[in-house]
């Protein structure tokens, strides 16, 4: 499970191996200032988790990066407790990199979307801050083809340990863009990120697009791009050294978003949230992430229909 408020379970089939085989870490490349205190990172640096590979999120992608069928296997495999009934969950996909860096092949793509059309039961979130490369993969006119191709290798494998339950139709899948349960988002943190990607999201074919304005580092006017826009996540950074979020420019986003009927969602104030005075609020929760310490125009925490 996932402690990221808006989903159920985090997923990185992208990930580092070592020579014997065993998980080796997370890799990413810093891209803009939003990235400057990378939690992702943060958590490969440490000690405290075994899989931490202690790269920095910089220079040339590491050799040893893989994909992952094990990992989106396990997701297909999720049950209810109770009847062991498929259990559908909100899965944020790549959370500890970005799935559509330059250093991620089309093939690994494809292989992606295969799984998440193959595992309809959830819901697929994906978060890019390079979503000037979606609207060239999607518009290849044999996407669609070869994202079914893959889905039919993976359920003709005689060797994959998963019990499928999904019928195949002759030698085709009823597969198409965009797949129905991908929410397919981009971040921005400033007024220069939100104009540079929100037109390659909205030229992206998707389910839903969302923006999460997180960690937002001042104030953004989205208002001529919400119309092609179903949701939106904003928060103030966390962790140490938080740069400040002043609460104006959150309740900005909100207004912006009712006035456009568009679903927001307050995820966290941050670790350093100010008021219009410049002063510090006093939360309870390190990140800000109390809803209860919100103002009460803030705390609203709504999912696109």
């Amino acid at each position: 499970m996932s402690n990221i408020e808006w989903t159920n379970i985090t997923a990185n089939p992208i990930h580092l191996i070592r020579e014997d085989g065993s998980h080796g870490g997370h890799w990413c490349q810093k891209v803009s200032s939003g990235c400057a205190r990378c939690y992702a990172e943060a958590q490969n640096q440490s000690n405290y988790f075994k899989f931490a590979s202690h790269l920095p999120y910089s220079g040339s992608a590491p050799d040893n990066l893989i994909f992952d069928d094990k990992v989106m296997q396990e997701l297909i495999k999720v049950r209810s407790l109770r009847g062991g009934t498929p259990s559908p969950k909100k899965v944020f996909l790549g959370s500890m990199t970005d799935i559509f860096g330059q250093w991620v092949p089309d093939a690994w793509l494809d292989h992606a979307f295969a799984y998440m059309a193959i595992a309809s039961q959830h819901t697929f979130q994906i978060l890019t801050k390079r979503p000037e490369r979606m609207p060239e993969y999607f518009s290849d006119r044999n996407r669609a083809r070869w994202i079914c191709d893959r889905a039919l290798d993976i359920l003709r494998d005689e060797e994959n340990p998963t019990q499928w339950r999904f019928k195949i139709h002759g030698d085709r899948l009823n597969i198409g863009i965009p797949l129905p349960n991908v929410w397919i988002g981009t971040s921005v943190e400033n007024q220069t990120t939100a104009d540079d990607r929100i037109p390659s999201l909205l030229n992206t074919p998707a389910s839903v697009r969302f923006l999460s304005c997180e960690p937002l580092l001042e104030s953004i006017d989205l208002r001529k791009y919400l119309h092609g826009i179903s949701w939106v996540i904003v928060g103030g950074e966390s962790g140490t050294d938080a740069r400040p979020c002043h609460i104006d420019w959150i309740k900005s986003i909100v207004r912006q978003c009712k006035q456009s009927e568009t679903a927001v969602f307050v995820k966290q104030l941050g670790s350093n949230p100010v008021n219009a005075a410049h002063l510090k609020l006093k939360t309870s929760d390190r990140k800000g992430g109390n809803i209860d310490d919100f103002p009460p125009e803030l705390q609203v925490r709504e999912f696109p229909q």
